[in-house]
């Protein structure tokens, strides 16, 4: 029971598995999620060979709640306590308002807010295991800036802010805060195919003038893990978005 235990889901790349990785260089067994890119876990894996005996890995596509309350199973047959929680599993929709279907506004729905909100309620034990846990959502900027161009993200995003903000209190007692991270622009597989001009047109309205790092949003992470005071919080991490 002496071993830190670290759960991310949505962990075999961009932001997730640049948090996977700095969990697993501060000495947490991290147990990794991912839903169908087999390659993805092959490669971290291969890169990541002297941690291997710290990784534990649940695919599962985590889109329903008999999804995630098999992931809960899973997660009990390798700890019964969580000491760090990472919500980071999403999915973009981008149907315009007037053509978003019944299937869109569930998936995004069930991804990026009602499956973490299923898991941290089913592996609640777990948490209060711990001395002082940690558990944080990856939000976004969208669900404080939202796009037009993205409904369903920014309102399920938007949610994800206010389930953060809601859990503080039920998990206070046990000294176990809960915070969320909102990142901007992050350099990630995701945009990998976008048009030169819509990132020049994108950095344009950033500060730094240019997107994050996936490892730049890791060290928030790790930074409200190590803090025993930052509480019920969403910070912010786009490089001063808008600001142009």
């Amino acid at each position: 029971m002496n071993e830190k235990y670290a759960i991310v889901t949505g962990s075999t790349k961009g932001i997730g598995r640049a948090i996977a990785i700095a969990l697993l260089q501060n000495g947490y067994h991290v147990i990794m999620n991912y839903a169908t890119d087999d390659i993805a876990y092959q490669t971290f894996l291969e890169e990541n060979q002297k941690y291997k005996n710290k990784i534990d890995c649940i695919k599962l596509n985590l889109n329903t709640y008999e999804n995630a309350m098999e992931f809960c199973k899973k997660v009990l047959q390798i700890t019964q306590k969580i000491d760090v929680f990472i919500l980071n599993c999403g999915v973009t929709e981008k149907s315009e308002f007037g053509k978003i279907d019944k299937s869109a506004w569930e998936n995004a729905m069930n991804i990026n807010l009602n499956c973490p909100f299923y898991l941290i309620q089913g592996l609640n034990s777990c948490l209060r295991n711990s001395s002082a846990g940690r558990i944080i959502l990856i939000s976004s900027i969208m669900g404080k800036y939202p796009h037009s161009t993205s409904l369903v993200y920014n309102v399920s995003k938007a949610a994800v802010i206010s389930l953060c903000k809601s859990l503080v209190k039920y998990f206070c007692e046990n000294q176990i805060t809960v915070n969320c991270i909102c990142p901007g622009f992050i350099d990630t597989p995701y945009h990998k195919d976008r048009p030169i001009e819509s990132y020049n047109r994108i950095c344009k309205k950033i500060a730094l003038h240019r997107f994050g790092t996936a490892e730049e949003v890791a060290s928030i992470c790790m930074e409200i893990i190590k803090n025993q005071y930052i509480n019920g919080a969403s910070i912010d991490i786009h490089g001063g978005y808008d600001y142009f």
